[in-house]
């Protein structure tokens, strides 16, 4: 019994280590229920629904709303109810220290870490005993140890409240009673528990069962109908819960569960499940390959034996079951799906293990060892967002992509060690207030949508200034801030506090009227987990409708701002702010400008200048056929506005396409000289010419990178004059969209690659930008985001689109003179920082945009 009691707390002392916890979405209603169930006597999340949602409303998957109705949870109750009584000192402390959402978040974090690895801890603990009644000593601590830090036990059960490490738990405590002598008491504690293994989690029910059977027979006929009533008790408790909250006996499961849940080839399954990179159980835990000698070691114990038989099965019946369904888990470490039947395993590895000589033992020390060490690496480095690349392809429940789970790249120990420690977040503590949203220096409540906006507050990690605040606007989307700026307030109070002041710009004229719900969290840490700091509520007022003046002024700025020759100015500065621009002449933007407007120009009265800015870019094709940057080397903008610089791909693809010369040798030969910058994966590289003859260039990490908006204009020509290859280059540049060696000129403003997806798809090539590119690294530039989606969009709202014109045309459209769109910037790994901006596109973008509005059904008609 000593030995089992320093087992536990070892484990319980090993699995804190991290400082961190590694949760999900599915471990938050046994994180916060507690709460919910001690102060306010309700198993409902309706008093901290705020808080458990974490920002992300009815987006919160993990909480079910009903009209009209409670929320509840999504996830069986047994856990949250069961270790309540745990949370009572929890409690004391938020009504000792004061109860806040932000306070109640911290502790909540806090105690999910506390009772799950206190629960891991004592399932080790436990299965020592068990272990015992089988093995010596020397057997049942090693395989007690390969449980408790060679399986999921670590990186799943003991890090956040997962049904799985009740589970095991629950399976332990059960196999404890079954070999020993039975009694009454006995017998009513197992049968309550392999009621509580079903109700806890439903797959488990074939666990439950396996060991129902061989509880009857050890119960025998005095006590087995006790041990039956005792087994059916909690089923029939969770069953009247769920028909009382839910009206479907599931419960959560039943009323959001999907049948293709089941529906995967049962072949590959049981691979992924066993022997996959990502999720296979026989690659984290590689010692539980030994559980296949079992065979030749049948316990010549007559229970011990069907014991054995009857769990063997059950193991059997769970990787079938887990083989039919998206066997990766979701974003969580290894093969968590096999987490609860890791007891069954053990018991079954004993006379196995007891057996091994020699060689024999030293394979399985070994493989013991490597278990252990890849546990390790999830425990101190594995995050949620490593697995991202396993889910890249999948399209919601309709199509699930498992190629990815195959790559050894995407295995989670590899992709954590190549991104190192995981901070230790839960050592520091988050102190802050989120203020509320400022108009005109201002708090305000309620705004006009366009109106200049802002969210404010403070925010410390300890009494550092942390990696981030995010604001998350109704679980939707978010802005953030990484920059901070001393408060002389929070100074005052914490003399030794870091900046804290954070103020971050809100793009109103991308929300529709309405209430919206605005939430602020804290990133202690780059890496880290953002923790819940407060929310507020924000209402948008309808703007005024869009102005036809306003679209005459912007026709014709453009108009005036033409140079003689045919093309516009490029303003670039040396940082990502509109600051001390300076002036250049490229043939890209005038190649742009003349795309955007072609299709709005008779209306727009813009068909001279169109022809004007195109007979200017045929007159850049040199005799090769190639294009350069800052056109001709003898045009007399060189030296001033330009320099002689290096032919490059996107140029020459985008004036042949867009004003092509009459002689098409001149586009074979270009051609021919694309190609051969062609790299093998398909793509076409930047520049076209050897590294040695480059003119004009500071080149970045890659001297002639692969861009995806030079695939894309690329593309599009190609589609035109040479549609085969045009097929193919679209087929090379799908796999690689998210690839950051594609992401050179665009990596923080995606707006070329967003409007050119339309113009992709009438070329005949569908490509889907991952949201997570679609996202601008500069928080002004958000609205000129919005803009290019909304153009995109074959449906787009026209109310938005009202909001945002008016926005833009304010006051003599101020907005896109003093915030014009950052349109790209050179390769960030240059030595010079170079960023595009265009006050000319912004008024292209603007009159794309009305012309949208205008053709809208449902737009509303302007005087």
């Amino acid at each position: 019994m000593r030995a089992s009691v320093v087992i536990g707390l070892c484990c319980l002392l090993i699995y804190n280590a991290n400082l961190r916890a590694i949760t999900a979405g599915d471990t938050y209603p046994a994180r916060y229920l507690p709460f919910a169930i001690l102060q306010y006597h309700t198993i409902f999340f309706d008093p901290i629904e705020k808080v458990a949602a974490q920002g992300r409303g009815d987006g919160a998957f993990w909480i079910v709303h009903r009209p009209g109705r409670h929320t509840f949870s999504l996830y069986p109750i047994v856990v949250p109810v069961l270790i309540a009584p745990l949370y009572i000192p929890a409690v004391a402390y938020l009504h000792l220290r004061g109860w806040s959402d932000a306070r109640l978040d911290r502790i909540a974090r806090v105690m999910e870490k506390l009772c799950a690895s206190l629960i891991a801890a004592l399932s080790a603990s436990l299965l020592f005993l068990l272990l015992r009644r089988r093995a010596k000593a020397s057997i049942a601590l090693l395989l007690t140890l390969a449980y408790a830090f060679g399986t999921t036990t670590w990186v799943i059960g003991s890090q956040a409240l997962w049904q799985h490490g009740m589970a095991e738990l629950m399976v332990i405590g059960a196999l404890l009673f079954l070999t020993a002598p039975c009694t009454a008491p006995r017998t009513l504690a197992a049968g309550l528990l392999f009621g509580l293994i079903a109700a806890n989690r439903p797959p488990d029910v074939i666990l439950a069962a396996a060991l129902g059977i061989c509880g009857l027979y050890w119960a025998g006929r005095r006590r087995a109908a006790l041990l039956a009533a005792a087994a059916a008790l909690p089923m029939l408790v969770v069953m009247v819960y769920n028909v009382r909250v839910s009206g479907n006996v599931a419960g959560g499961y039943g009323l959001l569960g999907h049948a293709q849940f089941f529906a995967h080839p049962l072949f590959e399954g049981i691979a992924g499940v066993l022997v996959s990179p990502t999720r296979g159980l026989l690659v984290f835990s590689p010692f539980l390959v030994f559980v296949v000698l079992v065979w030749r070691y049948v316990p010549r114990d007559r229970e011990e034996r069907n014991l054995t038989l009857a769990i063997s099965v059950a193991v059997v019946l769970h990787i079938l079951l887990y083989a039919k369904a998206d066997w990766r888990g979701g974003l969580s470490w290894g093969p968590r799906y096999m987490t609860d039947l890791l007891p069954f395993l053990m018991w079954m590895l004993v006379p196995v293990v007891t057996a091994l000589r020699g060689i024999g033992r030293v394979s399985f020390l070994i493989a013991v060892g490597v278990s252990v060490a890849i546990e390790a690496i999830g425990a101190f480095a594995y995050s949620g967002s490593i697995d991202d690349p396993i889910y890249a392809n999948d399209r919601g429940w309709q199509y699930h992509d498992l190629r990815a789970a195959w790559h050894w790249r995407n295995a989670p120990f590899i992709a954590s060690f190549r991104h190192g420690l995981a901070p230790a977040d839960l050592a520091v503590p988050v102190r802050g207030s989120f203020d509320g949203i400022e108009r005109n220096g201002r708090a305000a409540s309620t705004i006009i949508a366009g109106e200049e906006a802002f969210a404010a507050g403070w925010a410390l990690a300890g009494d550092a200034t942390p990696a981030q605040v995010s604001v998350m606007i109704d679980g939707r989307q978010s802005v953030t801030a990484s920059t901070f700026f001393d408060r002389a307030d929070v100074r005052r109070m914490l003399p030794e506090a870091s900046p804290s002041g954070w103020r971050i710009p809100l793009d109103t004229a991308a929300l529709a009227p309405g209430e919206h719900h605005l939430t602020a969290f804290v990133w202690p840490f780059a890496e880290g987990e953002g923790q819940y700091l407060d929310e507020r509520t924000l209402t948008v007022r309808k703007a005024a409708l869009p102005n036809l003046a306003d679209f005459r002024q912007a026709a014709a700025r453009l108009r005036a701002h033409q140079q003689a020759p045919g093309y516009w100015l490029t303003a670039f500065t040396s940082e990502p702010r509109f600051h001390e621009p300076r002036q250049e002449m490229n043939t890209f933007l005038t190649a742009l400008l003349v795309d955007l407007l072609d299709p709005i120009a008779a209306n727009a009265g813009l068909n001279d200048t169109l022809q004007r800015a195109r007979l200017h870019l045929t007159r850049q094709i040199e005799s090769g056929g190639l294009v350069r940057y800052h056109g001709l080397p003898d045009a007399p903008g060189i030296g001033t506005l330009g320099c002689v610089i290096t032919p490059d791909t996107d140029d020459t693809a985008l004036v042949w396409r867009i004003a092509p010369a009459s002689d098409r040798s001149r586009l074979t030969a270009a051609l021919a000289t694309i190609d051969r910058y062609r790299t093998r994966e398909g793509l076409y590289r930047s520049w076209l010419a050897p590294r040695e003859n480059y003119q004009c260039l500071d080149p970045g990490s890659d001297p002639n990178p692969t861009d995806i908006a030079i695939q894309m204009h690329v593309i599009m020509l190609l589609s035109q004059v040479r549609p085969p290859a045009g097929r193919a280059l679209c087929d090379a540049l799908r796999p690689l969209i998210n690839d950051d060696r594609v992401w050179v000129y665009y990596r923080k403003t995606p707006l070329i690659p967003i409007l050119r997806l339309p113009d992709l798809r009438r070329a005949g090539c569908e490509l889907t930008l991952p949201e997570s590119r679609m996202q601008t690294a500069i928080p002004e530039q958000q609205i000129w985001v919005s803009v290019a989606k909304l153009l995109g969009n074959s449906s787009p709202d026209p109310e938005l689109i009202r909001t945002v014109l008016r926005e833009l045309a304010r006051n003599d459209f101020a907005l896109i003179r003093m915030n014009p769109p950052l349109l790209y910037h050179n390769d960030l790994t240059a030595s010079v920082a170079r960023y595009y901006w265009s006050e000319d596109a912004g008024y292209a973008l603007w009159l794309r945009l009305y012309e949208e509005y205008e053709h809208s059904p449902n737009a509303t008609p302007h005087g």
